[in-house]
């Protein structure tokens, strides 16, 4: 069998940003095997490696050095509910869905749930707050806001009005409360994952924002993740 050397190609010296390309193979029907994997540092953030994996889930993962804390991020684009009124001509930002996945060093496992709807395209992990000083009792406040889910598939069930809150760290965002202190909602977002496996498109609506997301491929995404056991898929 005929081998092929690999091709080196010099690399700029003091790049703030390394690209690795892995090399991908078709199967029949153009099916890539490998996909194209990045590993991103940037000055003030730690480095973590994406991956846009096949089905074009984006695929972000790393161990947070401050906090220990091993996570994964999954990113599905959606797409926009544009009013009747709105020019559907003009180029939009596409929405997105994060599955999040993290395990503490104490062992605990944790899911949770981000979304917007377009322009938000930070997939850095920030973890938790925790107190910088004797003087920090209190996390800071962040805005919350009741956002409706619906779950479309092959039956309609009634729409649910659930607490979202907006990290301070990216304010694009939205964040499902979890039950707590502080939230209104009473269902960890796992449970409405359930759901998800019999009606697959979850639509997101906030004023006069709404997307959807055909979340079955990032389900299948999260039932191979170790980290997201804590979705109970």
């Amino acid at each position: 069998m005929r081998q092929f050397r690999p091709l080196r190609y010099p690399m700029a010296v003091g790049s703030r940003c390394s690209v690795l390309l892995l090399l991908t193979l078709t199967l029949p029907g153009g099916m890539p095997v490998f996909s194209e994997e990045q590993v991103v540092e940037q000055p003030d953030r730690p480095q973590f490696v994406k991956t846009t994996l096949a089905d074009g889930i984006d695929r972000v993962a790393g161990q947070e050095p401050g906090s220990q804390i091993k996570y994964v991020r999954l990113a599905l684009a959606g797409s926009l509910r544009l009013p009747a009124a709105a020019d559907s001509s003009l180029p939009l930002p596409a929405p997105t869905l994060i599955a999040q996945c993290t395990l503490r060093p104490n062992g605990k496992s944790y899911f949770e749930l981000f979304a917007n709807f377009g322009g938000a395209t930070d997939l850095t992990f920030y973890p938790p707050w925790t107190p910088a000083s004797q003087d920090d009792l209190f996390p800071p406040r962040t805005e919350k806001v009741p956002i409706t889910m619906d779950f479309l598939g092959y039956t309609r069930v009634k729409p649910v009005r659930r607490q979202w809150e907006i990290p301070v760290q990216t304010p694009g965002q939205y964040r499902y409360n979890p039950p707590g202190p502080g939230s209104t909602n009473l269902e960890e977002i796992a449970y409405y994952l359930r759901y998800l496996v019999a009606l697959p498109t979850l639509r997101l609506t906030l004023g006069n924002n709404s997307a959807d997301f055909l979340t079955t491929p990032l389900l299948n995404e999260i039932r191979k993740e170790p980290l997201c056991r804590a979705a109970a898929l």
